[in-house]
């Protein structure tokens, strides 16, 4: 029992770890994105799993419904797939299909262990043995995903917060090098496209800043991975507060000053104040 115990705990430590990945300190990784999708995934569709874990459980403590409860493996592999295949369209969303296929491959190879397993126990002379000691499987699907659905419920939002945060204070030295090109200049750059940024976010979840000169001044912004159905993030520095983000490129190309003045107040659906002066986030979806 403590083994399985130990079980439980460690593939909630790991879900829970693949969750946070693109929060956490450290470059780039989109393939960080791509399993804390899948995870979050998981954290929704595993929900499925419960009914399944407590229908089994209460078949095996049951003596007139035990002969039966050989049926319960069958459910508990059709409830898996459908959540695993949840994950795996995760995977194709935010990685492609070279992940997808390698999250596929492992459902193979786990459902053909699993499906001589169910066929061993379902066979007469298996089911009709009285004193066959109960699955551990059926607290594997109640725990997990219930223990995975309140933590991220929990985490997620501060994880967000810190990972925002963060990627703002790394932000100084980069905006301190511009202020300093304007006094030496007197002007902003043009442009910061370069091989190199040099100056990253350190976010594992951010890929980098982009710098847009606006007006008088200029906006710095970088994406923030959230988990809001539907909705990108961006996060704007504007020395004097006139931050502006727009929805597509091609807005810029084609509109006149004054209609690209209207779309950019209507083009996000939110917009927040941060506590960091000339600091602003924009939600659009």
């Amino acid at each position: 029992m403590i083994l399985h115990v130990l079980g439980i705990v460690l593939t909630i430590a790991l879900i829970l770890f693949c969750t946070l990945l693109p929060f956490l300190p450290g470059s780039y990784d989109n393939l960080a994105i791509a399993l804390s999708e899948m995870a979050h995934m998981f954290g929704i569709v595993g929900l499925l799993l419960v009914p399944v874990g407590l229908l089994w459980m209460g078949f095996e403590r049951s003596s007139r419904l035990a002969q039966k409860r050989h049926l319960f493996p069958l459910l508990a592999l059709i409830a898996s797939t459908l959540v695993w295949a949840s994950l795996c369209l995760a995977a194709i969303i935010h990685s492609g299909l070279v992940l997808a296929f390698a999250v596929v491959l492992i459902w193979v190879l786990v459902l053909r262990k699993a499906w001589a397993k169910f066929r061993q126990g379902a066979s007469p002379t298996r089911s009709s043995r009285p004193n066959d000691l109960p699955s551990a499987l059926p607290f594997y699907l109640i725990a997990v995903p219930i223990a995975v659905a309140l933590l991220q419920w929990t985490l997620v939002g501060r994880a967000v917060e810190m990972s925002r945060n963060r990627a703002i204070a790394n932000s100084a030295p980069l905006i301190a090098a511009i202020e300093e090109y304007r006094a030496r200049n007197g002007r902003y750059p043009t442009s910061l496209l370069a091989e190199h940024p040099d100056i990253r976010p350190q976010v594992m979840g951010i890929r980098e800043y982009r710098y847009e000169p606006h007006g008088a001044a200029y906006n710095l912004v970088f994406e923030q991975f959230n988990y809001r159905f539907g909705t990108r993030e961006f996060v704007v520095y504007n020395p004097l507060d006139e931050h502006v983000m727009t929805a597509h490129a091609i807005d810029i190309l084609q509109m006149t000053p004054e209609q690209l003045i209207i779309e950019r107040t209507r083009g996000h659906y939110s917009r927040h104040d941060l506590p960091q002066p000339h600091w602003k986030y924009f939600w659009f979806d």
